[in-house]
């Protein structure tokens, strides 16, 4: 057999292993030593040049808490600009027909409080620019010339109309004496018909409450109705007209939002612009809590969604909570009595026809007499005693 032999690979000088090379350690610096109170000056004039001084005001105002911006500050005229030309693109979406400036819709004003007060009231606020539209009906309540049951009214709506015609009133379509609607709108259906009618009703002051009874609370619930006008004959009737026209009513209800009207559609920018900011200088006095109670204020369409003009996220704990208080009339008396049916009870009733009964005060009563019966009796017995006293030294006198 033959043998072959394998051939022997040759190593390359590539292929030889190199031996590592020795790593020569380097010398260690030698490292200067320095006191220390050198080293903190320079420590001290490093950090002086990289830190700006800061004034000792400033650091006072960045420690104090931030303030919240009261609507008054805030609500600017440029705010109101562009809150009322967004408004008009929404009405453009909402009608296509008219613009906001053709269409005469009612334009309301929301105002949300941080805490309700305690009773509803009614706030009434005078603005530079009528609120009533131009093509609306306007109605103007008025008292009798002469007070009866089968007095006839036409002599009494002549006279005012008259009066009107004088004074230069072309604003008042109807007017309408409490007489003519004792008899004309006893119903139901006929007042409701008197309410949808008239855009804009004025009632003077001399007969306010009489004919807020007489109508009910559903012309409470709309806008622009039975606000009072304070009207003088022998004074200026236009001017006395023309400050109901530009007068509304904020109404409070039970809850946190209210709302009122501040124009129509019809109106220019600038006439709704004043009426806007005119509304937020009189709610920094009239509206119940002030300033600090008033959570936002929008401004809408009745079928358009709201438009913020100001917003407060401050806690409702930092605001008291509001209490207003009701005038009362010149002949409000309670009366107060006792009550048979009710052992040591009395009855309180006011004019309004609220009852309450108390017992407290007959306990009172009861404890008092009490008191007063055992301070006679010691005083009695007092007096005996002094008697019997000077009955024995006369008889040891004797």
């Amino acid at each position: 057999m033959v043998s072959i032999k394998q051939a022997s690979v040759k190593k390359t000088k590539r292929d030889k292993i190199q031996t590592p090379t020795k790593i020569e350690k380097k010398k260690a610096t030698e490292v200067v030593k320095k006191p220390a109170k050198k080293i903190l000056k320079e420590n001290v004039k490093e950090i002086e040049k990289a830190v700006t001084p800061v004034k000792a005001s400033e650091a006072v105002k960045s420690s104090k808490k931030s303030k919240y911006v009261m609507p008054s500050k805030y609500i600017t005229e440029e705010l109101v600009v562009k809150c009322l030309s967004a408004l008009q693109q929404l009405s453009e979406n909402y009608k296509n027909k008219n613009t906001l400036l053709e269409d005469e819709t009612v334009i309301f004003a929301e105002i949300h409080c941080m805490k309700i007060q305690n009773t509803s009231a009614n706030i009434k606020l005078v603005l530079p620019h009528s609120t009533a539209a131009s093509t609306g009906e306007v109605c103007l309540i008025t008292p009798d010339l002469k007070k009866g049951r089968k007095i006839d009214h036409e002599p009494t709506v002549d006279h005012w109309e008259e009066i009107l015609r004088q004074a230069g009133v072309t604003q008042v379509k109807t007017v309408l004496p409490v007489r003519q609607l004792k008899v004309e709108y006893d119903q139901f259906e006929l007042k409701r018909r008197l309410m949808t009618q008239h855009d804009f009703i004025m009632v003077d002051t001399r007969v306010q409450s009489h004919v807020s009874h007489m109508l009910g609370k559903m012309f409470f619930k709309k806008h622009n109705m039975l606000i009072p006008v304070r009207i003088n004959e022998k004074g200026d009737l236009k001017k006395q007209i023309d400050v109901g026209l530009r007068t509304v009513m904020l109404r409070l209800p039970e809850g946190t939002t209210s709302v009122v009207n501040i124009g129509h559609t019809g109106m220019s920018q600038k006439a709704l612009k004043e009426n806007i900011l005119s509304l937020v200088d009189q709610l920094k006095v009239r509206y119940p809590g002030g300033e600090p109670n008033i959570r936002a204020v929008n401004i809408k369409l009745p079928t358009s969604m709201s438009l913020p003009l100001y917003l407060s996220l401050r806690s409702s704990n930092a605001v008291n909570t509001p209490k207003l208080k009701q005038k009362k009339p010149k002949n409000f008396s309670i009366l107060e009595d006792e009550l048979t049916t009710l052992h040591d009870g009395v009855v309180r009733v006011a004019p309004d026809g609220t009852v309450k009964v108390r017992r407290e005060q007959i306990n009172k009563k009861n404890t008092s007499d009490t008191e007063e019966e055992a301070e006679d009796v010691e005083e009695m017995e007092e007096d005996e005693g002094e008697k019997e006293e000077e009955e024995e030294l006369a008889e040891d006198s004797d």
